[in-house]
């Protein structure tokens, strides 16, 4: 039925929203919110959940993140190389199989914030860890067409 999954994508970006949301005032850091939210949008109305695509979407954040990461120790800022090193990590994480276009995102905006290597876990990882769990879980409770 594809109320069903209307129903899901909705019940499943609203969790998302809400956990991110409370881990941000909680633990007082910026998530990047932005392309968290664009993986929701986009992966929610899958009608089902797959091991293999929540790994990709995780290597693909964490590896965005240690990009923007890297190149911030090397001095980059502004949105010039922020453009720049989004290219380099689509490209890298396009090589690696693990092709999930919202992580470049976290590249941009890490180099854009001059983000630290906790940068790396918490928010980019954290942030996609908890959108892919709530995914597996909200599957499981309805499922798909």
């Amino acid at each position: 039925m594809p109320w069903r999954s209307s129903l899901r994508a909705i019940l499943t970006l609203g969790l998302s929203v809400l956990f991110l949301f409370l881990i941000t005032f909680i633990t007082r850091t910026t998530f990047v919110l932005p392309p968290l939210l664009a993986t929701a949008a986009t992966k929610y109305r899958d009608p089902e959940w797959r091991f293999s695509r929540s790994i990709s979407v995780i290597v693909a954040y964490t590896v965005s993140g240690a990009i923007a990461v890297g190149l911030v120790e090397l001095g980059a800022s502004g949105t010039g190389l922020a453009l720049l090193g989004s290219l380099m990590s689509f490209i890298i994480i396009s090589a690696l199989g693990v092709d999930h276009p919202p992580s470049i995102l976290a590249t941009f905006l890490g180099i854009l914030e001059r983000a630290g290597p906790l940068y790396i876990v918490h928010p980019v990882l954290t942030g996609a860890v908890i959108v892919e769990t709530i995914n597996y879980g909200i599957t499981k409770v309805i499922p798909g067409t």
